[in-house]
């Protein structure tokens, strides 16, 4: 009796889950990080939206050729410059670590690069934004309203 209940859970929650999916935007799976000798999921940037951008997601404006080019231009620029970001990221969390694992953790050390790590990050974002008002000026006033009632939806 009571394997028949799990085996109804398990297929109950198995169908909830793909019906989800199907209605689900395709996400990439989260990288795993080490932090305090604990895995963690990371997202990315912006509670797990990521900070990529591309053309493909402007794909229900219907933008010219011209508006294409430029935005892919864009996004090209800032993937490029917050890929370089990430790596420092990458460099100041294997210092965290190390820190982590010392036999006396130093409190001010581990804070110190924290407080590196999140500037980092807090360049990333402000470049994504920036990036965004660039590619909303590539936009006419009519996408720029279809874009902000799609982002009010989305909410």
């Amino acid at each position: 009796m009571i394997m028949k209940k799990i085996v109804v859970a398990l297929l109950f929650a198995l169908s909830a889950s793909l019906a989800y999916a199907a209605d689900a935007p395709a996400k990439k799976p989260a990288k795993r990080v080490v932090c305090d000798d604990r895995y963690h999921d990371y997202h990315g940037m912006m509670g797990g939206q990521g900070m990529m951008m591309g053309v493909g997601r402007y794909h229900m404006l219907n933008l010219s050729a011209d508006q294409r080019a430029r935005i892919s231009k864009l996004s090209d620029q800032l993937n490029h410059d917050n890929w370089a970001k990430q790596g420092m990221i990458n460099d100041e969390s294997a210092k965290l670590r190390d820190l982590y694992e010392a036999d006396k953790r130093d409190p001010a050390a581990i804070g110190e690069e924290y407080s590196k790590i999140f500037d980092l990050k807090r360049q990333m974002i402000e470049a994504y934004l920036a990036t965004e008002n660039q590619i909303e000026d590539v936009l006419t006033p009519e996408q720029r309203d279809q874009l902000k009632s799609m982002r009010n939806r989305q909410r």
